[in-house]
């Protein structure tokens, strides 16, 4: 798994504000994953938006996939890149393959199944390809995490090692750097306190746990801004629902639009 470190911009500020010069390349990407389940085909510009941060997750590792799940995304993209499978044209070597593939399958010559998979996708529209892909996207346990490496101290030895602390709408979970396995997770809403350092991070869930949790990391304000934006949309949609008995997506949209985190 690749981690890479993103410095989001605060949209309560102007770029110029925050020191953008006009000669920087900026990168749009969604930050909070809490009500995308509504994006689909009648929203053409969100849908493209997932589309290609999926597809770019996929390919350098962020959200690990098997093989057959690697070549099953890689039809998708076939169909939505090229259109339906032309058998004189689409052919072994037509690929770039580090284009269709995380790095770790590149070798496993896979284009044979790619295009058995693209041949799936016949008749597909770019959109209704989009759409599967997506779908197939939101299935995988590792969608919708912000993941960060971390270190935690070993328990009774003087002794750190690496993890990875993954942040989700629902819960903070501690993620074996390794096998990628869930060793624990706690829901947000158990989270009485947190506080950020330059080179730490530190989460108190008050009656719901003995003790801190600490780690070493040099990203503890971007952990910090990620849990204290779904909190305050999860207090948000609360708070509508008490107010006005609102429920569903649509709501979930409207709360998300407006975050800001405190």
């Amino acid at each position: 798994m690749v981690i890479f470190l993103v410095n989001w911009l605060d949209h309560g500020r102007t770029l110029r504000e925050q020191g953008v010069e006009e000669t920087e390349m900026l990168l749009l990407r969604r930050k909070f994953f809490y009500s995308d389940q509504n994006v689909d085909s009648r929203d053409p510009v969100q849908l493209n938006l997932l589309y290609v941060q999926a597809r770019d997750d996929i390919l350098n590792g962020s959200h690990p996939v098997s093989f057959d799940k690697a070549c099953e995304f890689a039809g998708y993209q076939c169909q939505i890149q090229f259109g339906d499978h032309n058998e004189s044209k689409h052919k072994p070597g037509f690929l770039d393959l580090k284009e269709f593939l995380p790095k770790e399958y590149i070798k496993n010559k896979g284009e044979k199944k790619i295009f058995q998979a693209h041949k799936n996708c016949q008749n597909m529209t770019e959109i209704e390809a989009k759409v599967s892909y997506v779908k197939l996207a939101r299935s995988l346990q590792t969608y919708g995490v912000s993941f960060f490496l971390v270190k935690e101290k070993m328990k009774g030895k003087n002794k750190l090692v690496p993890r990875l602390l993954g942040i989700t709408k629902e819960s903070v979970m501690r993620v074996d750097e390794k096998t990628k396995e869930v060793i624990q997770e706690w829901s947000l809403t158990n989270i009485k306190r947190w506080a950020a350092s330059p080179k730490s991070f530190t989460l108190d869930f008050g009656d719901y746990q003995d003790g801190y949790y600490s780690v070493q990391t040099t990203e503890g304000e971007q952990i910090a801004q990620l849990i204290a934006g779904y909190i305050d949309i999860i207090l948000k949609k609360k708070k509508s629902k008490d107010h006005f008995g609102l429920e569903g997506d649509e709501e979930s949209t409207m709360l998300e639009d407006s975050v800001s985190p405190k």
